[in-house]
């Protein structure tokens, strides 16, 4: 029997909380619908029947260090979507995202992002990823989506 090859690795998880319904968030997290709500992301799509993320759908994002590739490997609306991505340094990363609801009727984001190492290159650069880099992230996606959010909310009227 082969003996397992295990590769550098990184497994990281965090919840976000957004101040929408899981059917209003889950939308967001789509490479074209990214650009509305998270400042300086841009992308170009390469493959998707419906222009937006589906399964199967195939777009890149490019970057000082070259193009990383993206495949929607999962899309369960509203629930549950997932993608892999090639970065040009070798790190393949799986980005698994699920929405459920909190009791006062936020969205819970589960986010895991697990990297892996390809060759001695990637080891590299997997074994730079920090804990804090990874939090700065987070926050900032959260940050972002909720800012976003609350400038499209109605305004209650003025009292008269």
């Amino acid at each position: 029997m082969p003996q397992p090859t295990l590769a550098p690795r990184v497994v990281r998880s965090f919840v976000q909380r957004i101040a929408a319904q899981p059917e209003d968030v889950f939308p967001l997290l789509c490479p074209e619908l990214e650009k509305q709500w998270l400042p300086g992301w841009d992308y170009r799509m390469i493959y998707s029947k419906s222009g937006l993320a589906e399964r199967g759908a195939v777009f890149e994002t490019r970057h000082e260090a070259g193009s990383t590739l993206w495949v929607i490997t999962e899309h369960d609306a509203p629930r549950r979507v997932a993608f892999a991505r090639w970065h040009p340094d070798g790190v393949v990363v799986h980005l698994e995202i699920s929405l459920g609801r909190h009791l006062d009727g936020d969205t819970a984001v589960c986010i895991t992002y697990t990297h892996t190492a390809t060759d001695d290159r990637s080891a590299e650069a997997v074994g730079k990823l920090t804990e804090s880099d990874w939090l700065d992230t987070m926050s900032f996606w959260e940050g972002s989506m909720n800012a976003w959010l609350e400038k499209r909310r109605p305004r209650a009227a003025a009292s008269r």
